[in-house]
C-alpha cells in the first residue's frame, strides 16, 4: 500500500498539539496539508471523506484525562473509508489517562483503521516551568521517527491491531467548564485591560465561542475551558489572567509535576 498524501489534523489552542502533529507528517516525508480545526469556524467549514491512500495524522490536547469537552464539531467533517490514522494526544506533563483510548475509539467510529497512537507532552498552559519549551527537539525527533515508521510499515500495521493505554469505557470524566474542578482552572480570571484595541481576534479564535461578540471583556465561563488562547493571541497583551488564588496555588503545582516525562508510543501489532 503507498500513501499518496498525509493530513495533519489538530486542535490546538496554545500550538503544542500543533507541532507535534505536523512534526509526525512531517516524518513521513510525504506531501501533506496542515488542517487547523481550532476554531469554531474552521470545524464548521471542514468536510473530508478520506481514500485509503490518504493517512489522516490526529492530533488533540487532554483535558483532565480526556479529550476537550464541547468539539463534537471536531470529527463531525471527518469521515473514513478504513482509511489509516494516527491517533495522537498532548498533554501538560501530568497525566493523558484515557485521553489516548478516547481518541482512538472516537476515530474508528468515523471510519479510520487507526494504525499508531502516542501520548506527548506539551508545554502547560498555566506555566513554562511546567515541561516548558516542549515539545523540544527530543520530542520532535521521536514525532517525526513516529511518521516514518508508520509509512514504511503501513501494510503491517493496517493488518494488525492496536492497543492503549487507558480504559473504555472511560473512568475519567475530564474537565467539564460547567463544573470546573482543580484550583487552577477554578481560580482562573481572565480579565481585559484598557490596552484592549477591539481588534476582536480574541472572540475569533476562541475555541469554545465564550468571549461576546460586542463586549470583548464578557466571557462565558460555563464555555469557557480555561485554555488561555485568548491571552496568547492577543496583540495588545489586553488579556490578562489575574487571580490571588492563582498565584497562590500555582508553585504547588508546578512542584508537583516538575519530573520530566516521555513520550509513549503505541503500535498496531
Amino acid at each position: 500500500m503507498i500513501i499518496d498524501k498525509v493530513y495533519a489534523v489538530y486542535f490546538s489552542p496554545t500550538c503544542t498539539t500543533e507541532k507535534t502533529t505536523i512534526a509526525v507528517a512531517e516524518g513521513t516525508r510525504i506531501p501533506y496539508e496542515k488542517i487547523d480545526l481550532t476554531t469554531r469556524q474552521a470545524r464548521h467549514d471542514f468536510k473530508h471523506t478520506f481514500k485509503k491512500n490518504e493517512l489522516a495524522i490526529v492530533g488533540l490536547p487532554a483535558y483532565g484525562g480526556r479529550l476537550p469537552k464541547n468539539i463534537e464539531s471536531f470529527f463531525s467533517g471527518l469521515h473514513g473509508s478504513g482509511s489509516p490514522a494516527l491517533a495522537l494526544v498532548v498533554y501538560g506533563n501530568r497525566a493523558y489517562e484515557d485521553a489516548l483510548i478516547e481518541l482512538k475509539v472516537t476515530l474508528e467510529e468515523r471510519g479510520f483503521n487507526v494504525i499508531a497512537g502516542a501520548a506527548f507532552i506539551g508545554e502547560h498552559t498555566y506555566s513554562k516551568k511546567i515541561a516548558g519549551g516542549r515539545p523540544d527537539a527530543a520530542d520532535v525527533a521521536i514525532a517525526k521517527n513516529l511518521g516514518r515508521k508508520s509509512v514504511q510499515n503501513i501494510d503491517k500495521f493496517m493488518r494488525g491491531t492496536l492497543h492503549v493505554k487507558g480504559t473504555y469505557p472511560y473512568t475519567r470524566q475530564g474537565f467539564d467548564s460547567r463544573k470546573p474542578f482543580g484550583p487552577l482552572a477554578t481560580f482562573t480570571n481572565i480579565v481585559t485591560t484598557e490596552d484592549c484595541t477591539r481588534c476582536g481576534l480574541c472572540a475569533e479564535e476562541c475555541p469554545w465561542e465564550a468571549i461576546d461578540n460586542d463586549d470583548y471583556a464578557t466571557i462565558d465561563y460555563t464555555k469557557c475551558m480555561r485554555c488561555l488562547r485568548c491571552i496568547r493571541v492577543c496583540p495588545a497583551e489586553a488579556k490578562k489572567n489575574i487571580s490571588e488564588k492563582f498565584d497562590e496555588a500555582l508553585p504547588v503545582f508546578e512542584k508537583m509535576v516538575s519530573a520530566r516525562k516521555e513520550p509513549e508510543l503505541f503500535l498496531a501489532e
